[in-house]
């Protein structure tokens, strides 16, 4: 991979240990030779960051950007630089995270690796979600990388959604919500209620209901090719999210249609050799993977 000399940078500031982090940060840097770009606000930290800001970062040089912070700084930051088509690199501050699989005391070797060339990188599909009015509006959300869901009203009731996929019924539950996850989002929200974990080179969406009312619903995964159609009955009202953020409100009459993006976000990643240790550390499948 081409050798990494420049990087922008986005900082989750509410992390309890983002003094040490960025300190561990800026050290790793040095020693690699890698020169940073940020935002006015972060840069003016320390005169080793240059001020930049994030729509500038490409046009500046930058060859990726690093998030500092958790999963949730990743997301963020895949929002933040979405159509920039810069790879994003995940450094942790406190818990380990799947998407942000490196912390602190691997900072030095991942921007040692990334000033080598030592690196891979890979393209995580995202999801765009359409929400169809009955009165013609069409709302579009973000793509989101982790998953996209139609839940019940805050306070409401289990709601009876109907499942279409490419034009042909296929479901209708009564439960709490419905997960359409990517790949890489199928070890968060879908893994908590039940959804399977999926490798994220596999090119598939994963169908997990919330709180179902009836044993026979299960995950259900499909071809990322499919045009997923939800909709729900009666006179509950449900709530679109992207990525844990809510983006509308859907009524009986509406549909909300999701398929595969065309913006995916290209992710790097250290070259361990081993590409599910993130996914066995965190899980802890077992210490005898981690070497």
């Amino acid at each position: 991979m081409p050798p990494i000399s420049r990087l922008g940078l986005l900082v989750n500031f509410t992390r309890s240990r983002v003094r040490e982090g960025l300190e561990a940060l800026l050290s790793a840097a040095r020693e690699a030779g890698i020169s940073l770009l940020a935002p006015p606000e972060t840069a003016a930290i320390s005169p080793e960051i240059q001020p930049c800001e994030v729509a500038s970062f490409a046009a500046n040089g930058a060859q990726g950007v690093i998030s500092l912070g958790g999963d949730g700084s990743f997301l963020a930051a895949s929002h933040a630089l979405a159509g920039a088509a810069l790879p994003l690199i995940g450094l942790n501050i406190g818990h380990l995270g799947y998407l942000t699989a490196v912390n602190e005391e691997g900072f030095a070797h991942m921007l040692a690796d990334l000033a080598a060339g030592n690196y891979i990188q890979e393209a995580r599909s995202t999801l765009t979600s359409v929400l169809k009015k009955n009165d013609g509006a069409v709302a579009i959300s973000p793509d989101a990388l982790n998953d996209v869901v139609l839940s019940r009203a805050e306070g409401g009731s289990a709601i009876a959604i109907c499942l279409t996929l490419d034009g042909a019924p296929v479901a209708r539950w009564m439960c709490d919500g419905v997960i359409l996850s990517t790949p890489t989002g199928s070890t968060a929200y879908s893994l908590s209620v039940g959804g399977p974990v999926v490798v994220p080179s596999a090119n598939v969406t994963v169908i997990t209901v919330i709180a179902p009312h009836t044993l026979s619903a299960r995950p259900l995964i499909v071809p990322d090719t499919t045009r997923i159609t939800l909709s729900i009955e009666g006179e509950a009202l449900a709530t679109v999210y992207a990525d844990g953020i809510r983006q509308a409100t859907l009524s009986a009459a509406d549909r909300l249609e999701v398929t595969r993006s065309s913006h995916p976000v290209n992710v790097m990643l250290p070259n361990n050799g081993n590409p599910y240790l993130p996914l066995s550390r965190k899980l802890r499948w077992g210490a005898a993977f981690e070497r």
